[in-house]
C-alpha cells in the first residue's frame, strides 16, 4: 500500500535518509569510544597512579652574624723636652706610656759626659715637661752647681721621689698643730729639739734628724741656712719658714 502511495523516487529518498541516520549513530557512537578509558575487567582494580613525593623544602644557611671588632683604643702622645747631656737635645712626642729611658733613646742617647746616677729612669714621662740631664761633677754639672733634683721634676730623680714619697708620710696631725707665724712659738733653729722639729709642716723624724746634724755641723746663721739641709727644697722652706727662727 505504502509503494501505491508513493513513487519510487520518493522511497528511494526515504531509504537514503534512513541508512544517513544509521551511518551517523555508529559514527558517534565509535567517536565516543575511543574517548573513553578502557575500563579493566570486573574483580580486577585499575592501578593507582603513585603520586610523586613533594620535594623537601629547601633550607638556607643561616648567615652567622660576626660582631664588630671594638675599636681600638687611641694612643696618648707626650711631648716632652729632653736637654742638657744628650746626644740629640730636643722636643719629643712618645706614644703609649712612655718612660724617661724612652725619652733618652728618642734623644739619641746619653753623652759622654752625662750623670744619671739621680735619674729615675724607670719614671713616667709628665706632657708638656722638661727631662734635664746634667754632666759630671768634673765636666762642670749644670749653671750655678744646680743639681738633678733642683732642675727636674721630682718625679724625674730618685731624691726628687723620695722626697715627695717623705712628704707624704710625714703628714700627721701633728703637723697641724704648727705654732701659729710670728707667734712667741715659734721654734729656735738654734736650741730645738728632735721632737719640736718634727711638729714642722713637712718635716718627719727623718728629716728632724738631718737638720740636727746640720747644726751640729755648721750652726745656723739665718733661716735661709735651712735650705742647705739635705731634703728640703724651695717648697719645704716656704712651708716651714713662717714656724722658724734664729737667735
Amino acid at each position: 500500500m505504502l509503494s501505491r502511495l508513493m513513487t519510487r523516487r520518493e522511497q528511494g529518498v526515504l531509504l537514503f535518509v534512513g541508512l544517513a541516520i544509521v551511518a551517523g549513530a555508529l559514527s558517534l557512537y565509535w567517536y565516543r569510544s575511543a574517548q573513553m578509558p578502557a575500563q579493566p575487567p570486573a574483580g580486577i582494580a585499575s592501578p593507582v597512579a603513585e603520586t610523586p613525593p613533594a620535594p623537601a623544602p629547601s633550607v638556607l644557611p643561616i648567615p652567622e652574624v660576626v660582631p664588630p671588632l671594638p675599636a681600638a683604643p687611641p694612643e696618648i702622645e707626650l711631648a716632652v723636652s729632653v736637654a742638657g747631656a744628650v746626644r740629640k737635645p730636643g722636643l719629643y712626642r712618645l706614644d703609649g706610656d712612655p718612660r724617661v729611658q724612652d725619652a733618652l733613646d728618642a734623644a739619641g742617647g746619653l753623652s759622654d759626659e752625662a750623670d744619671v746616677s739621680d735619674i729615675n729612669l724607670a719614671a713616667k714621662i709628665i706632657d708638656g715637661t722638661t727631662l734635664s740631664i746634667p754632666t759630671r761633677a768634673e765636666a762642670g754639672g749644670f749653671p750655678d752647681g744646680q743639681s738633678a733634683a733642683a732642675i727636674n721634676p721630682p718625679g724625674y730623680t730618685i731624691r726628687g721621689w723620695q722626697d715627695d714619697a717623705e712628704v707624704a708620710v710625714d703628714a700627721s696631725p701633728v703637723a697641724s698643730e704648727a705654732p701659729e707665724p710670728g707667734g712667741a712659738a715659734q721654734i729656735n733653729l738654734q736650741t730645738a729639739t728632735q721632737e719640736q722639729l718634727e711638729t714642722l709642716p713637712g718635716i718627719g723624724p727623718k728629716l728632724a734628724a738631718s737638720i740636727l746634724q746640720y747644726r751640729e755641723e755648721h750652726g745656723f746663721a739665718t733661716v735661709d741656712d735651712l735650705k742647705e739641709v739635705s731634703g728640703i727644697g724651695d717648697k719645704r722652706f716656704e712651708a716651714v719658714l713662717p714656724f722658724v727662727h734664729v737667735e
